[in-house]
């Protein structure tokens, strides 16, 4: 019975996915994960650290698809990783997200292992650039904002891991540097 219940979900999750993405859109990133896997080749298994590789795929109003990937390796990465494993292993992007009100952007990145420190935050009137190390484990990321900010009244707060940055929208040509409580 539970055996049928399970069967009977999947059909229903797979069918509201269609429904939202249309048909066949996750054909595209099944190809993208395959892709990936063969530009990892057979020597993979012999990478110092985990493989991390994400994306978060965000419906916005106008209609259009955004997919932001994260982690350790994308898709591009190929047969670089095992030019440079140093590199590889070191570079990382947050995982992240932007929601807009109607105010003010809230920025929130999953950045763990990164004490307040040792994290870069910059802000323009049109992006927010993440830039955090600590020992080998290094992330970066800019982040284009669909308005314009007033990059002077950023605020932002790192706990747990999460960096969450609020910026107020407002017309300005100023790049400022984000003080971090």
């Amino acid at each position: 019975m539970a055996d049928k219940r399970k069967k009977k979900d999947k059909v229903k999750s797979k069918g509201s996915f269609e429904e939202v993405f249309g048909p066949g859109y996750f054909v595209h990133i099944e190809d993208l994960v395959e892709k990936m896997i063969e530009n990892l080749g057979p020597g993979f298994k012999k990478l110092p650290g985990p493989l991390v590789y994400g994306f978060s795929v965000i419906g916005r109003s106008e209609g259009d698809t955004l997919i932001r990937e994260f982690g350790s390796l994308s898709v591009e990465s190929g047969t670089e990783v095992f030019e440079e494993k140093n590199s590889f292993v070191q570079k990382r992007k947050p995982l992240i997200d932007v929601v807009e009100s109607d105010d003010k952007i809230y920025v929130t990145a999953e950045i763990p292992g990164i004490s307040t420190g040792e994290i870069i935050l910059k802000a323009t009137d049109s992006s927010l650039d993440l830039k955090a190390s600590h020992g080998g484990c290094k992330y970066s990321e800019q982040i284009s904002l669909s308005s314009k900010v007033d990059p002077e009244s950023t605020t932002a707060t790192y706990r747990n891991g999460v960096l969450e940055v609020v910026l107020k929208m407002f017309n300005s040509d100023k790049t400022v540097l984000v003080h971090i409580e």
